[in-house]
């Protein structure tokens, strides 16, 4: 009896890896399109890493971190967005309650980071006001709003997964919970 029920628990839990999921004509343009750009981004981030290395006036090299960053950055969030088109955890009990469990650290990371942010705005404002340089004036501005952009952006998109219900319309969305079996 103990033999079967740790058979039966591991199928279980070995039922929860992430599955494809068939996808609609509409989501696999989507998927093409947002594959491409990933590529994309990939050359960009190449070829910026590559000029990076290259150059060694400080202005210059911190203008190509930005760059690589954000390319950096967005290739994350195309591969992000192929996967919540492509694959959804199975388990539809243990997906609903590692939602919740996400959505509950997501939250509560983001109130520490806002805490945070707001510190880096006010040294960030007082650099500015103290900064002689043109060019490091320019970069400190950038770095202020992109922290005030980032607060408010992140804010939002945190109030809307908050709200999406943790098992939508089984198979209508790439993040619904999608179980094939």
């Amino acid at each position: 009896m103990l033999e079967l029920t740790i058979v039966n628990a591991h199928h279980r839990f070995s039922s929860w890896k992430s599955e494809v999921r068939k996808m609609e004509s509409t989501d696999a343009q989507l998927v093409e399109i947002l594959e491409k750009q990933i590529e994309v981004e990939d050359n960009t981030l190449a070829k910026i890493s590559e000029a990076e290395s290259t150059v060694t006036e400080t202005a210059v090299r911190l203008v190509f971190l930005e760059m690589r960053l954000d390319s950096y950055k967005h290739k994350k969030f195309l591969e992000g967005l192929v996967d919540i088109l492509k694959e959804t955890p199975c388990d539809t009990w243990s997906a609903k309650i590692q939602r919740y469990i996400d959505r509950v650290k997501l939250k509560r990371q983001l109130e520490e980071l806002i805490t945070e942010e707001k510190e880096m705005l006010h040294l960030t404002r007082e650099a500015i006001r103290l900064m002689n340089d043109n060019i490091g004036e320019i970069l400190l501005t950038h770095i202020m709003e992109d922290e005030e952009r980032h607060t408010k952006d992140l804010a939002e998109i945190v109030r809307i997964v908050q709200t999406l219900p943790l098992q939508t319309v089984k198979g209508e969305k790439g993040s619904d919970i999608v179980c094939i079996d």
